[in-house]
């Protein structure tokens, strides 16, 4: 079950972690800083590059997003 949470406590509850999220809510509809959003995959769910090949892959209407500092998931994948 996704559960929404604002971008400090998505960071506090995942520090330093890559999480799945969708439906986002910017501030100020910028489309660039994260208000909040749904929680739909933890580290315990997917790894950091299962998320990115689920965010590339548009299977799912999910972004990898780490939680605290400014790491940009970058990698290389395989799709099938």
């Amino acid at each position: 079950m996704a559960e929404r949470l604002t971008r400090d406590q998505m960071a506090k509850k995942y520090p330093n972690q890559s999480i799945g999220i969708t439906n986002i809510k910017y501030e100020n509809d910028d489309g660039v800083t994260i208000e909040s959003a749904e929680v739909v995959y933890t580290p315990e769910d997917k790894s950091p590059e299962e998320l990115l090949t689920l965010q590339v892959s548009g299977t799912e209407d999910i972004m990898c997003w780490y939680t605290t500092g400014s790491k940009v998931n970058v990698g290389v994948m395989t799709l099938c």
